[in-house]
């Protein structure tokens, strides 16, 4: 079973094949949304309603991480990875791990949400964080 590695920030749904859910806050009084959620909108200081994320957006700026993965000690076999900030259409950028190796992404390209475990739990479950995956068909 996966579960995140921390509650609050995504939810993973129980079908296999669903991407994750970003769970945020959206400001009525501001018309903002914001991840991850906040109890307060930072704009207009009024509270703010729980709401759920696009899981598809588009690169807006990527590097390359001389580094092992989070959660890791060793190297993956591309030496690095990716990191990228994506925009959601609600217009909220995110910060994340990409998958793939340097050289395979591009700014505006597709991409989804996905899983990406960094460990296991007491319970043997696969603790998991998210990435961003570019989607197929996407240029």
């Amino acid at each position: 079973m996966k579960v995140p590695v921390e509650e609050g920030y995504f939810r993973i749904p129980p079908e296999a094949d669903a991407a994750p859910v970003l769970l945020g806050s959206y400001s009525p009084a501001a018309s903002t949304y914001f991840w991850p959620r906040r109890k307060r909108c930072p704009i207009s200081l009024e509270a703010v309603e729980d709401c759920e994320l696009s899981t598809e957006g588009e690169i807006y700026s990527w590097t390359f991480v001389m580094l092992p993965w989070l959660g890791s000690m060793e190297m993956d076999t591309g030496g690095g990875f990716g990191a990228v900030q994506v925009d959601l259409p609600e217009g909220v950028r995110i910060q994340a791990p990409l998958e793939g190796k340097m050289g395979d992404w591009k700014i505006g390209q597709k991409v989804r949400l996905v899983t990406r475990s960094v460990g296991k739990d007491d319970q043997g479950n696969d603790l998991c964080t998210i990435a961003f995956r570019v989607m197929e068909g996407s240029k």
